[in-house]
């Protein structure tokens, strides 16, 4: 596991049978896990929301979602590659695979207002995932579904940062839980809502642009993502330089 800061937010990278192995520690442990599937607009959000830039700097796993991040990290010399991305959906799907296997219950927190529903969500797993034992609330619920329910894990689609910060909230509160992360847009994907973008495209690290022909009203995150970003960490470095 290598650990890196950028513009002060941790980021990780690890192979994948790294991250499987500490995902199924994580589950057999005595504690509580965190983990934060950083993305540009992630970093750029924490440079001025502190509460957000410490909740993923005392993150259990803070893995790399985000295509730009390597980019930016390949620009300014790190040796790495689009192939050490750790996403949402694929995070996912290796924490839905352990549950299986080890009988682990997982509760999935989606936003009401979002465009996956809880009912057509629920038949979406059960279909794709027929032996696990899962329960689907909305933001309004979760809490008190999860204490009822008792899972070991939380999965969030509420939006960064709020499915972050309900975690870093709320966990403690329920004390089955070994593993809570905030996977963003994931739900759409697993409900079918939202087509992920061709292979080809994701390994040219080009889903930005999937998703902005598919939802071009995403334009103001798109945005943050590939100009505001960059400039950020270009200009940090430049005045850094300055001051040595």
């Amino acid at each position: 596991m290598k650990t890196y800061k950028l513009l002060g937010v941790k980021i990780q990278t690890a192979p994948e049978h790294v991250v499987k192995d500490t995902l199924h520690t994580f589950l057999n442990s005595d504690n509580q896990h965190q983990i934060v599937t950083v993305n540009p607009e992630f970093i750029v959000s924490a440079q001025k929301n502190k509460k957000f830039k410490n909740i993923i700097n005392e993150a259990s796993l803070s893995t790399i979602d985000g295509s730009g991040i390597i980019k930016l990290m390949q620009l300014i010399g790190h040796d790495i590659s689009l192939e050490q991305r750790m996403t949402g959906v694929q995070l996912t799907e290796i924490l839905l695979n352990q549950a299986i296997n080890s009988n682990h219950k997982v509760l999935f927190c989606l936003y009401s207002k979002g465009l996956s529903k809880p009912n057509d969500f629920f038949i979406s797993i059960k279909e794709k995932y027929p032996e696990l034992d899962f329960q689907v609330a909305d933001e309004k619920s979760a809490l008190e579904k999860a204490r009822i329910f008792a899972p070991h894990i939380i999965l969030t689609g509420f939006g960064a940062p709020q499915q972050d910060i309900w975690i870093w909230e709320n966990m403690h509160k329920i004390p089955s839980v070994k593993i809570g992360v905030g996977v963003g847009g994931t739900f759409d994907f697993i409900s079918g809502r939202i087509k992920r973008a061709p292979k080809v495209m994701r390994s040219f690290g080009l889903e930005w642009l999937w998703r902005f022909l598919r939802q071009p009203w995403r334009l103001k995150r798109i945005h943050r993502a590939i100009f505001i970003f960059p400039w950020l960490v270009i200009k940090d470095r430049y005045l850094y330089k300055k001051r040595v």
